[in-house]
């Protein structure tokens, strides 16, 4: 049972000096922070929200793919994320979906989510903080030295050898000068920003049963439209570790046109229109007696919206269609993605997975002493696309930090980095590169 003594004892103080500084406390930024902690390095995880656990704690039981790997282990930081969330038991978890885009993945309760991750980093002596938001870089030319946030108390320093940027949205990146490209090469268009939502008192069976018929569905999706309901592009249901309740995941509104979710203004109309779309879907299901969802309630909806893409850095090398579609293997591999190809509406395709992803592309070109990973690493639109599922982000913060923490051992930037003496060390901890 933890203390407030205990607590604090993680809880860094301003000023002080890390080896590792991780921003973002999603599946990529605790792949960093915990393979870099593994390597013995002193290490501080930085997350603006009130949580740790990115999206899957945001949008209330979405699945977490590819945390495993055909139904065994990824090595590494996945197996002790996994192991940490079933050791909560039944109430906590239960396994995924199995389909081509969803798969090897666990249905995850988000606040029992919240408290494995902050377990999980006091067990490894992480040193994190929540409310946190990184608003300012420490730069000595094109060398990043650390991370400036700005909190209740004002602006507070930590300094770092290397830097980890897995805040999703590329923002140390961003401050730092690192040149970045958003959206779908062709017009800017990003993924849909979505509001997940919860729904209660579900006949479970029978709401699954009636799904299977997809036609009938979107049917009566199409004439609540027509009759005014705020209906979503599409919805997507999850069960959950609770009788009675299932997770909604949607497209977000229909026609709202393109959210740019680097601007609080666009952010502001996705949290106010993905509100009406979970309003009135309990409205419409209940009015046009959805079979399982007739007396539904609405449970709740997710912390925040939840955002697909953002920015991308420009590295030293960019993943592209082509290098998911083939296969691509890569001489300085160090991790693999799985699943397939998924930028919702925009585009959905198979992908060989399992491709291989390398390490220039958590590299930014012109800066030095700052790795990025996850979705705001060096990819096209469609190459991060590919194989976006979270376990998938892990295994590239896992990387990031794992490259951090032997950077600072051996008195070299990421730049300098051995890459070999990388690889060796992710196959140590199990990892299938």
């Amino acid at each position: 049972m933890a203390t407030r003594s205990q607590v604090e004892q993680y809880i860094p103080v301003a000023g002080e000096t890390y080896d590792v500084v991780v921003a973002g406390g999603g599946p990529a930024g605790l792949g960093a922070i915990l393979g870099a902690s593994l390597q013995g390095a002193r290490t501080l995880l930085l997350e603006a929200r009130s949580f740790f656990g990115g999206v899957a704690a945001i949008a209330l039981w979405m699945p977490m793919n590819r945390l495993l790997l055909n139904g065994g282990g990824r090595g590494g930081v996945h197996d002790l994320f996994v192991q940490k969330i079933k050791s909560f038991g039944p109430l906590a978890w239960r396994e995924g979906k199995r389909n081509f885009i969803d798969g090897d993945g666990l249905h995850i309760h988000p606040d029992y989510l919240r408290l494995a991750c902050m377990e999980l980093l006091e067990e490894h002596g992480c040193h994190y903080r929540l409310y946190s938001p990184v608003t300012g870089v420490l730069m000595d030319g094109h060398t990043v030295n650390g991370v400036v946030v700005t909190g209740k108390e004002g602006r507070q320093v930590f300094s770092a050898g290397v830097t980890v940027d897995a805040t999703g949205d590329g923002d140390v990146a961003n401050l730092a000068g690192v040149e970045m490209v958003q959206g779908r090469e062709e017009d800017g268009r990003s993924m849909p920003v979505s509001l997940v939502f919860a729904l209660a008192n579900v006949d479970v069976e029978r709401l699954f049963d009636f799904l299977q018929d997809s036609k009938r569905f979107n049917a009566l999706l199409d004439e609540a439209y027509g009759q005014g309901y705020k209906v979503a592009a599409w919805y997507s249901f999850d069960r959950t570790t609770l009788p009675g309740v299932v997770s909604v995941n949607n497209g977000a509104l229909r026609d709202i046109g393109n959210i740019d979710a680097t601007r609080s203004h666009d952010l502001t109309v996705a949290e106010r229109l993905g509100i009406q779309v979970a309003t009135d879907f309990v409205r419409l299901a209940r009015d046009k007696r959805i079979p399982g969802l007739e007396d539904c309630g609405l449970m709740r909806v997710g912390a925040a919206v939840g955002v697909r893409d953002t920015r991308r850095i420009v590295g030293e090398y960019v993943v592209t269609l082509e290098d998911a579609e083939s296969g691509a293997e890569f001489d300085d591999v160090i991790a693999r993605k799985y699943g397939a190809v998924d930028a919702n509406q925009l585009y959905i395709g198979q992908m060989k997975s399992g491709f291989a992803y390398p390490y220039r592309s958590l590299l930014p070109r012109t800066v030095d002493n700052l790795l990025v990973a996850g979705r705001c690493g060096s990819a096209t639109f469609l190459g991060h696309a590919a194989g976006k599922s979270m376990g998938n982000m892990m295994e590239l913060g896992q990387a990031a930090g794992v490259a951090a923490a032997l950077c600072v051992d051996q008195g070299v930037t990421p730049r300098q980095l051995d890459v070999r003496k990388l690889q060796a060390v992710l196959r140590q901890m199990g990892v299938h590169l």
